[in-house]
């Protein structure tokens, strides 16, 4: 955790440097916030917390790990042209 911390440090110093925090803060608040009817980040990190969480009961441990599936097909399904993009990047 301190790794972490020292690297979310790093990076807030060499965007101040650069003098780029407002436009970190505009692709920060984009991730949160919803556009164009599509879900946010948020609405993904609470869908995986809660099958994650459902998964701490031994007997229902199956059950969260098909949530989890689900949610990760949603995920790259729901981003529209994921294959594309991301065939795009590995020809380069």
């Amino acid at each position: 955790m301190p790794i972490f911390f020292l690297i979310v440090g790093a990076l807030l110093i060499i965007v101040a440097i650069n003098d780029k925090l407002r436009e970190l803060g505009d692709l920060v608040r984009d991730d949160f916030s919803s556009s164009s009817g599509s879900p946010s980040f948020a609405v993904w990190l609470l869908a995986i917390f809660v099958a994650g969480s459902i998964g701490y009961v031994k007997e229902l441990r199956p059950v969260a790990n098909a949530f989890l599936v689900l949610i990760v097909v949603g995920m790259l399904l729901s981003n529209k042209g994921f294959f594309t993009k991301f065939s795009q990047s590995v020809s380069r």
